[in-house]
């Protein structure tokens, strides 16, 4: 799903789910159809697989200079089972194709999701902020060209935001993530616990664009750990 580097301090006071507010300005509590809008919209514009079929691949996993190669299959469901003779690399590959076949799989129309404007600025480099409303999450997104560039979500224990640098267009006009940054904070501190870094890359094959290669850079903890895996042969089933 498990997304213009946006750095966000916290502050004690006018921060809303890594969103400023002004010091005139409250939160919305009623649904702006405009800003309901323009989230239904970029919603719409993802790439999303149609009757997917699964598929399978070889598979190349690096931890940090670790090399394991095997074999991967990806159920209809988006489902992987993986033969590979690293355990640590198989859970990691196993995770992150799971995450990336998942946020391309469709569900079905979309259903509204009430939203308010978070602010007035209409001229964010990141896009325009807005709020949805009776959310577990607390999400908020900054949507920029019909792209969902931004989203900030709360989790127990901690606060993360998923920030694009790039989206890449498909064949058919939709959109498909190649670049961006996970940043997530401790609720209680508001320290900075991880900045994590990912790049994409595709493969059309018949009518989907599969995941290809994918590199992630996280750092944490006073150090910093670099993984990937690559797909190759990869068949439709």
């Amino acid at each position: 799903m498990k997304r213009l580097v946006c750095l966000i301090v916290s502050v004690a006071a006018g921060l809303v789910c890594g969103l400023y507010l002004k010091a005139d300005e409250t939160p919305a509590s009623t649904a702006d159809p405009a800003a309901t809008s323009l989230l239904a919209d970029a919603r719409a514009a993802r790439a999303l697989y149609q009757n997917f079929p699964g598929f399978s691949a070889d598979i190349e996993v690096n931890l940090d200079g670790r090399a394991s190669r095997g074999h991967v299959e990806i159920s209809d469901k988006g489902k992987a089972a993986l033969t590979l003779d690293n355990a640590e690399a198989a859970k990691w590959a196993k995770n992150t194709l799971e995450s990336i076949i998942a946020h391309r799989l469709s569900s079905g129309p979309d259903e509204e999701t009430p939203c308010a404007f978070a602010d007035t600025d209409e001229h964010h480099p990141l896009g325009r902020a807005i709020r949805v409303l009776n959310d577990e999450f607390h999400s908020s997104y900054r949507i920029r060209d019909r792209q969902v560039i931004v989203v900030n979500r709360h989790v127990p224990g901690a606060r993360f935001t998923i920030t694009v640098l790039k989206n890449i267009v498909t064949k058919e006009n939709k959109f498909l993530p190649a670049s961006y940054v996970v940043n997530t904070w401790d609720a209680k501190t508001d320290a900075l616990r991880s900045s994590e870094a990912h790049h994409q890359t595709w493969q059309r094959i018949g009518s989907y664009d599969l995941p290809k290669e994918t590199l992630s850079v996280k750092a944490a903890a006073n150090k910093q750990e670099s993984r990937s895996l690559q797909l190759s042969h990869i068949r439709l089933h």
